[in-house]
């Protein structure tokens, strides 16, 4: 491609409004526009920028947030036949701070996004737009906010039953299993089994499990106090646990809901993740809405420089080391993490326990031999995802094998 016969729209986008600056081939500023984050305006947009360029130059465009922000823009662009490029931010701010003008603004940003969309044109990813990656990438989202929210509610009622009940942890193996949450909404304090005997507490526990043992209610009330004060505080506590209880059914509820139609996208997906042992539906949306588009990442060692997964040369004179820096979409990174754990844990895959067992042959720490499997996987999963294929376990899984896997 010819840069001469284009130019170059950077645009700093914003929740309300978006700033575009326009430069020549060479780098030379054109104008300066801006656009409310409206499609509906998009068109006045376009014929801005239109209006201080050359008749004869096409337009390329260049945005950091394809997928957020910018997302109506770029879907916009796309619809319309333009050439929208992702423009990584790391490299905005390389080009801001590189310039004569350190100082942030928006027009700043737009002109730092315009010229790395020059300099760096064949190396950026191509923007695109998939509805169902969309789906992915909001659901998981939704999920990881649900599971830390029940996360916050488990840890607050641990601490208010302990304050009601001392010995709780001793009446069901998981406190929050249906009958641990009937339970402990029933009863929040001590005092409410004023009327319970072994026979009528043994009922209702069998209302909600009638495949709970029979000596349950007996080991139940052999830890409780029944003549525990119930004082003013201890009313509070009853009166949150039981509030606390049914946020965390709903919550629940919700969450099953948000992991079906999860599981329905990822089977959508044009990916084949779920083939390989240890990934389930939620660590595929997690490979997948982290990686984005995988047709960006022109190799492996990419991938795992993005996953921060690549080792750093550290050198001065004869001193050589490397390091892994705690850079890179973190995301990912624990993804991979959970995944080398699954692999050599209960979802055992051969392959990858035999490449593990054998750096630890070679003298390798088992963090660092964990590290190298992780490598290795990044080297799989990005050959899966590049081919939209399925995983295959090597026939002969041997170190000769694995060194090729991938």
């Amino acid at each position: 491609m010819k840069l001469q016969n284009h130019v170059f729209v950077g645009v700093d986008t914003h929740k309300n409004q978006h700033t575009a600056c326009v430069l020549s081939c060479v780098h030379q500023k054109i104008g300066l526009t801006q656009t409310p984050n409206n499609p509906v305006e998009f068109d006045k947009f376009i014929q801005d920028i239109k209006s201080v360029k050359s008749p004869d130059k096409s337009l390329i465009f260049g945005l950091e947030d394809t997928q957020g922000l910018g997302h109506s823009l770029s879907q916009w662009l796309l619809d319309k036949g333009y050439t929208v490029k992702e423009v990584n931010p790391a490299l905005t701010k390389r080009e801001r701070h590189h310039s004569t003008n350190p100082d942030k603004s928006d027009e700043i940003d737009a002109e730092a996004i315009a010229n790395v969309l020059i300099t760096d044109f064949n190396e950026l990813p191509d923007a695109f737009y998939d509805a169902n990656f969309k789906a992915i990438k909001h659901l998981n989202n939704q999920r990881q906010t649900m599971v830390k929210e029940k996360t916050k509610i488990k840890n607050r009622l641990h601490n208010l039953i302990h304050q009601q009940y001392s010995e709780y942890q001793k009446f069901f193996s998981n406190p929050f299993c249906k009958t641990g949450l009937a339970f402990f909404e029933e009863f929040p304090h001590p005092a409410d089994l004023n009327y319970y005997a072994e026979d009528r507490l043994n009922k209702f526990l069998k209302n909600q499990v009638k495949s709970i043992r029979n000596n349950k209610a007996a080991k139940i009330l052999s830890h409780v106090n029944k003549d525990k004060k119930k004082a003013a505080d201890a009313k509070a506590r009853s009166t949150i646990i039981k509030r606390l209880i049914k946020q965390l059914k709903l919550l629940s509820e919700s969450l099953n809901k948000i992991n079906q139609k999860l599981k329905s996208a990822v089977e959508k997906s044009q990916y084949q993740l779920t083939t390989m042992p240890g990934i389930g539906f939620k660590m595929a949306a997690m490979f997948i809405s982290s990686i984005k588009n995988i047709d960006r990442f022109d190799s492996a060692s990419k991938l795992a420089r993005y996953a921060g997964l690549a080792p750093v040369e550290h050198s001065s004179g004869t001193s050589k080391r490397l390091n892994l820096k705690k850079y890179g979409c973190r995301d990912l990174n624990h993804a991979f993490y959970m995944l080398a754990f699954q692999q050599i844990g209960n979802n055992k895959n051969p392959a990858s326990y035999s490449y593990y067992q054998k750096k630890l042959k070679e003298g390798k720490s088992k963090k660092i031999a964990l590290i190298c499997l992780q490598r290795r996987l990044v080297d799989i999963i990005y050959a899966m995802m590049r081919d939209r294929s399925a995983y295959k376990l090597p026939e002969n899984i041997g170190y000769e094998v694995l060194d090729k896997a991938g």
